[in-house]
């Protein structure tokens, strides 16, 4: 008998030891998925580079704490990280707005590690520790335990984020849906934990028969009350003697389960709108419409927003903006309604056939450039590569120019928006793909090496290729290899030109690598920023940089623009005109760097640091970006949502005309955009005015342009439709301490003021 229980017993522990490693497994993966689906909800408030820069500190302190924190009930642990879990949706978003306002893209995005992420991944591993534990085990052997389920835990919770995108239905389905389905699995599962199987392996407890002991004499009264003292009582929860039967625990517990579904759906649903977007949703409060809102398994979310009109005298808006955002990027935007306007015919219409203008961005304009390159032979391109595809300004531009364009974007939302609400017409046959760029390149470089013919326009071959993988404060550094750009400098015509585009600061470490290594591939670069104001200091200005490269030993020059470069566009024509001014030298960044320092900077598919860098300069190009932002886009898709600044939309100035009134230099730049007829203020402020004669007769002096003297512009409230702009004295206060810059313009002790239609 004593052999066939200890059989049993054995057994039994076998059957649990197990069960709990299978149930460990879940736990671990589960947390992992948690992980992964966290960071996805984050991304597009915080960005990837601010969200990931301390994710791992925090989960490390989190498996810290659970393994070595006191052993937790397991039941009690799985009901509190099920309802974390059924509240995160709403939790991991109102957190990450309200630490927002901070300010601080490095703690901001710590501080929501801490409150939403790090108590789910405690109860989480202390749950593992405590089906690890052995009762039997003590001292020595139980710290051994703790020890091996701290990195266990850490490194499973880590390694398996890259495999969550490669499976189908984990990267389609809502973080939100993941948080909701764990919790609500964590919950019922404690509801039924009466009607499971137990774990315990404890030896099991057999009716024998009760040894026959010999009649005792009786005792006296006073033996009996000692025996009475002396006898231990059992304590009441004693968890071999239940307060109360499994059926009615369960029945107490099942109470929740009509409680879920409502807390799933009120209390703890996310705020943001539902994705996709049954109809355009207008904000109750602030001047925003959300066009578009649809779930993307590489940005998490392709938002096209569009700013109203506001009320007049508020600050801080930009009036009938379009924008497109995926994730936490902004990757473009038009200037819609009345001010969509073009100089040659009516302007672009979107899928709706809704008018749309100008890009918010330059830089897409600098890209356009790429046309203007001279070739031996003063051809015209036939073609041209995209590889991004953004809101498709550049794309749009090189197919009316009857450029045969052909579009890599890995995302199929962001095309699908370009194409309805940005006016990207339709590539060609067989010219769009929906695939990681580095793959594409590699196929068609293989296909190109079997290939005879090797002229431009046949296979693979291009004259431009626009590369701009530029998203979320970071760029994917598999594309920015040596290895890359060989494959890419492969599919060029010889006389082929590459605008590399990125966001940044020249003189950092990323900036460095990704010049070192184009330099490496491509005999000749430039570089060009898209800033309308020149700065003396543009290699430590946080602004768009597009790096033009070629394959040729012709000198890489650009020709002069001409009208029939701009499209009908003010913003083609300002910035084509005058792209020299907007060059910066690569040399002073370049011979920084010695020959023994170089070869560290080249990127290589074995050893590419370029995605920690970026993942360290970015926070302090996001405060830069912030600061430099001249207004606000309102990016959440909440109903309630807050505004958060949308990077520097400094790069195409458009004044809001609600500021309060400034004094500044004459800027021509600044105005661009606000006054109809350019050209006749252009004239009016620096052309030499007529004699007022009625002004001599009262001694006063006509507007002249003589000397070397100063000016300043105010600019006064938008009213009843017009902009009014004031030469106006200034004071010798101002003069004296060098706040206006000198330049030949208008004597100071004059002043005059015009009205133009904005």
């Amino acid at each position: 008998m004593s052999a066939e229980r200890s059989s049993r017993q054995q057994k039994k522990q076998v059957f649990v030891d197990a069960a709990s490693k299978a149930i460990s497994v879940v736990i671990l993966a589960s947390l992992s998925l948690v992980v992964f689906s966290y960071r996805r909800a984050l991304e597009p408030l915080y960005g990837s580079a601010p969200t990931n820069l301390h994710i791992n500190k925090v989960i490390w302190s989190a498996c810290i704490l659970g393994s070595f924190a006191p052993t937790l009930s397991i039941w009690p642990a799985t009901l509190v990280a099920g309802i974390l879990l059924t509240a995160m949706p709403a939790s991991s978003y109102w957190v990450a707005v309200y630490t927002g306002r901070m300010g601080d893209p490095v703690w901001g995005p710590v501080a929501t590690h801490l409150v939403v992420l790090a108590p789910i991944l405690y109860i989480g591993v202390a749950i593992i520790k405590a089906l690890q534990e052995n009762p039997d085990q003590q001292g020595a052997a139980a710290s051994t335990q703790q020890l091996i389920t701290l990195p266990v835990c850490q490194t499973a919770i880590t390694a398996l984020q890259g495999l969550w995108p490669a499976i189908p239905y984990t990267s389609s389905i809502s973080e939100n849906q993941v948080f909701a389905q764990l919790g609500t699995f964590a919950v019922v599962l404690w509801i039924v934990a009466p009607l499971l199987p137990s774990l315990d392996a404890s030896p099991e407890s057999e009716s024998t028969p009760a040894p026959v002991v010999p009649p005792a004499a009786p005792k006296t009264k006073a033996q009996r009350k000692k025996v009475s003292i002396d006898k231990p009582s059992q304590p009441i929860n004693s968890p071999k003697t239940p307060t109360q039967g499994p059926a009615g625990l369960n029945m107490q517990r099942a109470v929740l389960l009509p409680i879920l579904p409502l807390l799933t759906f009120t209390l703890f649903r996310s705020p943001t709108l539902p994705k996709p977007l049954p109809e355009p949703y207008t904000h109750p409060t602030y001047p925003l419409r959300i066009l578009s809102s649809v779930r993307s398994s590489f940005s998490s979310v392709v938002v096209v927003g569009e700013s109203l009109p506001s009320n007049p005298g508020v600050s801080g808006t930009m009036d009938y903006l379009r924008y497109l955002r995926a994730g936490h990027s902004l990757l473009g935007g038009v200037w819609v309604g009345p001010k969509a306007q073009s100089d040659s015919g009516p302007p672009s219409v979107d899928e709706a056939g809704e008018a749309i203008g100008d890009s918010i961005y330059s830089a897409f304009v600098v890209q356009e450039a790429t046309r203007l390159v001279e070739r031996p032979d003063h051809t015209e391109p036939q073609n041209a590569l995209m590889i991004g595809l953004g809101a498709g300004i550049a794309a749009t531009s090189f197919m009316k120019h009857n450029i045969s364009t052909t579009i890599v974007e890995i995302d199929p939302a962001v095309y699908d928006a370009a194409k309805r609400f940005f006016g990207l017409p339709a590539p060609e046959p067989g010219k769009l793909f929906f695939q990681d760029a580095r793959s594409w390149v590699s196929a068609r470089q293989s296909r190109l090496e079997d290939q005879e013919n090797t002229e431009e326009g046949s296979l693979g071959v291009v004259r431009i290729i626009v590369h701009d993988c530029f998203s979320g404060g970071s760029v994917p550094g598999h594309l920015f290899t040596q290895k890359f750009w060989i494959y890419l400098k492969t599919l060029m015509s010889p006389n082929g030109v590459v605008a590399v585009n990125f966001a940044g600061r020249l003189n950092t470490d990323s900036a460095r690598s990704i010049i070192v290594t184009l330099q490496s591939v491509f005999p000749q670069c430039r570089a060009f920023y898209d800033s309308l104001t020149p700065a003396e200091d543009i290699e430590n200005e946080f602004v768009n940089w597009v790096l033009f490269c070629s394959p040729s030993s012709y000198p890489l020059k650009f020709r002069r623009s001409e009208s029939s470069d701009y499209l009908g566009s003010r913003l083609r024509k300002h910035v084509l005109s005058n792209l020299p001014e907007r060059e910066a030298d690569l040399s002073k960044v370049v011979e920084s760097i010695s020959e023994k320092e170089r070869e560290q900077y080249v990127l290589l598919d074995g050893k590419n640091p370029l995605v920690q860098w970026q993942e360290k300069d970015a926070p302090w190009d996001t405060r830069a970006s912030a600061v430099s932002s001249p207004n606000t886009v309102l990016l959440s898709t909440s109903p309630a949502a807050v505004s958060r600044n949308a990077g520097s939309l400094s790069t195409s100035y458009q004044n809001n005309m609600h500021d309060e009134i400034t004094t500044r230099q004459w800027s021509f730049n600044a105005f661009e955009w606000i006054i109809r007829d350019v050209s006749r203020l252009k004239e009016f402020v620096e052309s030499p005015a007529p004699v007022d004669n009625d002004a001599a007769a009262d001694g006063s002096e006509a507007l002249g342009s003589e000397a070397d003297e100063f000016e300043v512009l105010r600019e006064s409230p938008m009213l009843d439709g017009k902009f009014k702009l004031e030469i106006v004295k200034a004071s010798n206060l101002e003069l004296s301490e060098g706040l206006i810059p000198q330049r030949r313009g208008l004597r100071p002790n004059r002043s005059r003021s015009i009205s133009l239609l904005s």
